[in-house]
């Protein structure tokens, strides 16, 4: 890129911020480590998220498995094996991993109380973590399934949350020797908002199934709007066999802490691009779009 005035100016941050509302603004940390513990129930994140917005500011949490069960957008079910039972062994695995600590019998349909292990929480989070902001949470949890299929809401955060850990997001403040037109475009060519793989990598790590992923994929894009994706041509191998490239996933906006950074309607289509080229034969086909 030639140079001119605007591209020696001094730039600290890529985006221009905007402060999110009050509503929007507020966002919790889910640990990696609960996201992929596929040997747990997938309704972990549902569970866990309801913990963790329901901690007090002295870390104790008071609760009832039916209130969890509801909100979680399920029928509690106190016979034995049924759904309230399932949600308590969640529990019992969150206490055993050091996130909780009884402080009341347990009961899955009584009152307890648990202390939450802020400390440990924390140490878990700096080995990888979702950011989920309330409202985005709330979107999900209201939707309503009008296509008949079998995908809960609580499938649908633990998606989510998946993707909001791998999606990669560049920090808003740059490095000084990035603070030129030049160095910001070489930054994103380096460093795209956006992650590959492919349904069934990503179904097994969750411990979902394939067609549960695939379907949950389709909702937070098509009807949530929280997610685009982009497929590639396939291409042919130097034995004569096609082979499909993974799919390439991005947000469909980016926050940072309190803030609004890009609201354009390209922004992940950008992304996804740039994250292509770094893709060894990867076309993409725009014909594949949703």
């Amino acid at each position: 890129m030639n140079e001119n005035n605007n591209d020696r100016r001094d730039y600290k941050y890529e985006y221009t911020k905007t402060l999110l509302s009050e509503s929007e603004s507020k966002y919790i940390y889910i640990p990696l480590s609960v996201i992929v513990n596929n040997k747990m129930d997938a309704k972990r994140i549902g569970l866990f998220t309801y913990l963790r917005i329901h901690c007090g500011l002295n870390n104790l949490i008071g609760f009832t498995i039916p209130d969890m069960v509801s909100w979680c957008g399920m029928k509690p079910n106190s016979r034995e094996g049924k759904i309230n039972d399932k949600f308590l062994s969640i529990i019992d695995e969150l206490n055993n991993e050091g996130y909780l600590t009884y402080l009341t019998k347990k009961d899955k349909n009584a009152y307890m109380k648990c202390q939450f292990n802020l400390e440990y929480y924390y140490t878990q989070c700096s080995k990888g973590y979702a950011i989920v902001y309330l409202d985005e949470m709330q979107k999900i949890m209201d939707y309503k399934n009008l296509q008949g299929n079998s995908i809960s809401n609580i499938t649908l955060l633990l998606v989510f949350s998946y993707f909001r850990n791998k999606i990669r997001r560049r920090p808003n403040e740059l490095n000084p020797e990035e603070r030129t037109l030049d160095g910001i475009k070489q930054r994103r060519e380096r460093l795209p908002d956006a992650f590959d793989s492919n349904i069934i990598s990503i179904a097994d790590e969750l411990g979902i199934h394939k067609q549960t992923a695939s379907k949950a994929i389709d909702i937070l894009e098509q009807e949530l709007k929280l997610i685009v994706t982009d497929r590639a041509y396939r291409i042919k191998t130097e034995d004569d066999e096609f082979r499909t490239l993974p799919t390439i996933f991005a947000n469909a906006y980016k926050r940072e802490d309190k803030y609004l950074l890009n609201t354009d309607e390209d922004y992940s289509r950008i992304e996804i691009e740039l994250k292509a080229e770094n893709i060894k034969d990867y076309r993409i086909d725009k014909r594949k779009r949703r």
